[in-house]
């Protein structure tokens, strides 16, 4: 196995698998990253067992030519470290033994022991299926602005992802961890199934918005227990969360008492000056009062302080008395979410869910359920 390449992008590459392996697996083979050497092409494959990368380079791009063919196995990590310290646009690497890689430029050379490559699972990617094809920024952006409601550790497994689902023409990915819900649509243009549902773990996700560059479509494939994420030259294949997603479209009011129409740039600020973390760093409970023409945002945190407000930057439709607790982390992380200059805070009362919308982004909601202060 002989090949040259320009090195920021081979180092780029084995980052890309590097990120997914857990160093702390038993298994010794699944902690390192495979070369399949071609005529044409170099791939790269990483696993984790529930996720799995693979990341190809072809012959001619990015400085890459191939003198003789094999396979390898390398430790990512110590691999990475190498490259770094490299300071050679291009770089050689080849296999000495069995056992040792070289990596050399014109300044500097490296050997390294190797794992047996005979030892590497054989992973099948998935590449046919149910395809849904969607912007890079649109996703990386939608992703974004739906994993704010995920909780990793959530005793419901189901609820440990994002939700994706089609329904109508419409690609609806939600978030939720009981307390409050994220949901963003996207219009699909092209023929899809008229519905479709699947649940994508949440250290998937934020693996997948680390890849997604800011040109180009991704295209998802769905196919038994698996979804693969096409990105160029990469395919990111995950297990799926088992379980039934709960219909979250029940919680979703659409009859309010009470909306108010406020900038958000200073609505956030407004709210992040009421968040008195304690010292066990537990989130506020800030109570918002609404009376006529004004609106007082108050907390309190024992032993720590207190905040209380008046704000009248405001306009208002429906009923202009309403007195409802929440959470402020909650809100602070949906009011984020929105790249918009306003934004509604619709209300019912005080044991309703608060449903945070735009008119200049009609496709992303949030929802938070009230809290009772102490």
């Amino acid at each position: 196995m002989i090949f040259s390449i320009n090195r920021n992008i081979f180092l780029e590459e084995i980052n890309k698998c590097n990120r997914i392996i857990d160093y702390k697996s038993l298994t010794p083979s699944i902690t390192g990253i495979l070369l399949e050497i071609e005529v044409d092409k170099i791939s790269l494959i990483s696993t984790n067992s529930s996720i799995s990368i693979k990341s190809t380079i072809f012959s001619g791009t990015n400085d890459l030519i191939i003198k003789e063919t094999g396979s390898i196995l390398i430790k990512g990590k110590y691999f990475l470290e190498i490259l770094r310290r490299m300071e050679d646009e291009i770089i050689n690497i080849s296999s000495v033994e069995n056992n040792i890689v070289s990596l050399s430029g014109e300044k500097s050379e490296f050997s390294l022991n190797t794992l047996d490559f005979n030892d590497f699972p054989l992973i099948g990617f998935r590449e046919k299926g149910t395809v849904i094809k969607i912007n890079n920024i649109e996703l990386k952006k939608s992703l974004n602005q739906t994993i704010i409601a995920v909780n990793e550790w959530n005793q419901k497994i189901v609820l440990a992802g994002l939700n994706f689902a089609i329904n109508n023409g419409m690609f609806y990915i939600t978030g939720t961890d009981g307390f409050r819900v994220s949901r963003k649509r996207i219009l699909i243009e092209e023929q899809i199934p008229e519905k479709f549902e699947t649940n994508i773990p949440y250290k998937s996700i934020l693996e997948i918005i680390k890849l997604l560059p800011e040109k180009g479509e991704c295209k998802i494939v769905i196919i038994d227990s698996f979804a693969t994420f096409i990105i160029n030259d990469t395919l990111f294949q995950t297990t799926i969360l088992e379980g039934q997603f709960p219909n979250v479209n029940a919680v979703f009011p659409t009859d309010f008492n009470t909306t108010i129409y406020v900038n958000n740039k200073k609505f956030f600020k407004l709210i992040s000056r009421a968040d008195i973390r304690s010292e066990d760093n537990s989130s506020t409970v800030v109570n918002f009062i609404l009376d006529n023409d004004r609106i007082f945002i108050k907390s309190n945190i024992n032993q720590i302080g207190s905040f209380e407000e008046e704000f009248r930057e405001f306009e208002l439709k429906g009923i202009d008395e309403q007195n409802i607790c929440f959470n402020s982390k909650y809100l602070i992380d949906s009011l984020k979410t929105f790249e918009t200059k306003n934004i509604e805070l619709n209300f019912i009362d005080s044991k309703k869910p608060i449903v945070i919308s735009s008119d200049e982004d009609l496709n992303l909601n949030q929802i938070i359920l009230p809290m009772f202060s102490n």
